[in-house]
């Protein structure tokens, strides 16, 4: 392959993520409101650069209350999606999802010939849901949440931050998803190639 550099998408990508919502929603009914509040906003501030991780935080709990019809204070947001929605999907995923068969090769193939690997998904938590699924964080040299690099997928501006990290221009890179809209997307934006799942097959990479 002529990449330097290949990025996977986590959810849906390294592992089937069906019914995954509804087993978050079946963990965490006394906060339903808030989880629809959560896929809304972020719905609304896709593809958004806001700069930084803190700035984006404080525009995702701004536009979640405009979604609740009871509105919580921010700071009970926050503390609710740090200390329990995050930990509830990572139990979640623990209990009721695995790696697909070839994620450990494909790292380790990957690692083999040379090429810089990363995950790259739009929320927090990367490495406790990583570590729920069975993936060693050692099996990539960069494990980054969109959130962090300064906005969701597909914001041209976290797939560059991103590349700069693995220290490989854009068009050396491969954006592995099972997004079109967000990872695809994103990926076309700053000249990065695509590579898209549709089944639980190895990509061809």
């Amino acid at each position: 392959m002529n990449h330097r550099a290949v990025i996977f998408d986590l959810d849906g990508t390294l592992y089937d993520k069906t019914r995954l919502p509804l087993r978050v929603v079946a963990a965490d009914t006394v906060h339903l409101p808030w989880l629809r509040a959560d896929r809304c906003a972020r719905k609304d501030l896709m593809g958004k650069d806001f700069g930084s991780e803190e700035a984006f935080y404080d525009a995702l709990f701004r536009q979640m209350r405009t979604h609740l019809l009871f509105p919580a204070g921010e700071e009970r947001l926050r503390a609710w999606f740090r200390d329990t929605y995050m930990p509830v999907t990572a139990r979640v995923l623990r209990r009721h999802y695995r790696l697909r068969p070839w994620v450990r090769e494909t790292f380790a193939r990957l690692r083999a010939e040379g090429v810089r690997t990363a995950v790259f998904s739009d929320y927090s938590a990367v490495p406790e849901k990583l570590e729920a699924l069975g993936f060693d964080a050692a099996w990539a040299d960069i494990i980054a949440d969109a959130p962090s690099l300064g906005g969701l997928k597909p914001s041209p501006a976290s797939f560059l931050r991103l590349t700069r990290l693995l220290d490989v221009p854009p068009q050396a890179c491969l954006m592995v998803g099972d997004r079109d809209d967000t990872d695809g997307a994103g990926a076309r934006a700053v000249g990065m190639d695509f590579l898209q799942i549709t089944g639980p097959g190895a990509p061809l990479i």
